[in-house]
């Protein structure tokens, strides 16, 4: 409160009355400037590895604004309705790792999937609005240019480690992206009837013409670079936390079945779930002629996390989508993100309509006993549905979890402290 005073009764100046303060300017950065990387092989079809590697002494780089620059094309055939897929970026590839010093930091698996999830449960309209240079486009579709596109992603839309860590990183860094078996996933064609009423026949396939990252270089003024070459020097331990989004998937659902109990895996006491995201596809994956990003509610009425037999939700839902009767499931997805990131603030990109046709059944188990946290953890999902299940349906689960790793600069050794 204004008007309090010290022990010694000296009068507190509040900041309002703290008219002879000096100014303080920021002239801790001498420069930052971004630089263009090419990759080892210059080869971007189907299957191929495109690796990127950046290593120069005595740099700092600024990894969570790094981006990653895509230029290519679309070849045509026929009369169909060809558009780019949302979030085309990510689905070019199969895989993408990130390394330090020749030591994986994070691999993303499916990342077209992972950070369309991660896009709909942490990003905004305007955070969506912005990011349609990196392809993801929500609820419209990426720009095409005719035929030609040029995507600008940053890494952090596939990397959840340069949200959680934005700090300058140095020594070897490393960057290898494995392209899609095919690009199925990033095309969606609609065919058209011709005069006899006949549907078109329509193909299309991606050319891409370069890969670049454009990595940020940040210059610390003398200062402040004098005092972390001595720390190097000793070789400071640096702690790098963050938390992954680990994918898995249940290839094939029993069809017609109406319950499934799914073991995803056995985890150790650090890496055991905060958070635990389940969808659903049937159908919708490695074709031309369906959005990647729709996710099927599947007729779900309840979904439960087992961890080592205790429940989350302690009750069963009584979900019943054919009848709009899915708050509970929507009021979970709303709720993640404020605690997600300790906020109290909810800013939802799906709305309530839109979530039917792209369902993310969200699961909080960030609460836990402290028995939980001394063990291995095994890690089950008891899915109930309505009807019995379609055929082609397939089952994901995104468990979210803490990863901490530990990175010696001197001695450029990196290890895991999970």
């Amino acid at each position: 409160m204004y008007g309090k005073r010290a022990r010694s009764d000296s009068v507190v100046m509040p900041p309002i009355f703290d008219i002879y303060r000096k100014p303080i300017f920021d002239e801790s950065i001498r420069k930052a400037e971004y630089r263009t990387y090419a990759p080892f092989i210059k080869s971007f079809n189907c299957n191929d590895i495109v690796e990127f590697s950046i290593n120069q002494v005595d740099s700092f780089f600024a990894m969570s604004e790094t981006l990653l620059c895509i230029k290519g094309s679309l070849e045509i055939t026929g009369n169909g309705d060809v558009k780019l897929a949302n979030n085309v970026g990510a689905f070019l590839f199969d895989s993408c790792t990130y390394s330090e010093n020749a030591r994986e930091m994070e691999t993303v698996r499916d990342p077209g999937i992972v950070s369309a999830v991660r896009a709909m449960t942490c990003y905004t309209q305007e955070d969506s609005n912005y990011m349609v240079m990196a392809g993801w486009n929500y609820p419209k579709d990426p720009i095409l240019n005719d035929t030609s596109f040029n995507i600008q992603m940053p890494l952090k839309h596939i990397f959840n480690i340069f949200n959680d860590y934005p700090m300058i990183t140095c020594g070897r860094q490393t960057i290898r992206l494995v392209r899609a078996r095919n690009d199925n996933d990033c095309i969606v064609i609609k065919e058209k009837q011709n005069a006899d009423k006949t549907p078109t026949v329509t193909t299309a396939k991606i050319k891409i013409t370069n890969i670049e990252l454009r990595v940020k270089h940040i210059f610390p003024n003398d200062e402040i670079k004098l005092e972390l070459m001595k720390s190097i020097q000793q070789d400071q331990p640096i702690v790098i936390p963050f938390i992954k989004w680990e994918l898995h998937e249940l290839p094939a659902i029993t069809k017609g079945a109406r319950r499934e109990v799914w073991a995803v895996k056995t985890s150790t006491s650090v890496e055991r779930p905060r958070y635990v995201i389940v969808f659903f596809q049937t159908g919708k994956r490695n074709t031309i002629t369906s959005d990647p990003t729709l996710f099927d509610n599947v007729s779900i009425q309840s979904i439960r996390l087992s961890l080592n037999g205790e429940y989350w939700p302690n009750e069963r839902m009584q979900l019943d989508f054919s009848k709009t009767d899915y708050n509970e499931a929507y009021f979970n997805y709303t709720e993640f993100y404020p605690s997600y990131i300790h906020s109290q603030q909810k800013r939802p990109l799906l709305d309530f309509l839109a979530f039917k046709n792209r369902a993310l059944f969200v699961i909080d188990c960030s609460k836990q006993e402290e028995s939980m946290k001394a063990s291995t953890v095994d890690v089950k999902l008891d899915i109930e549905a309505n009807n019995g299940f379609p055929d082609n349906t397939k089952a994901y689960c995104i468990i979210i979890h803490d990863c901490v790793m530990e990175y010696f600069p001197l001695t450029e050794i990196v290890k895991s402290l999970n």
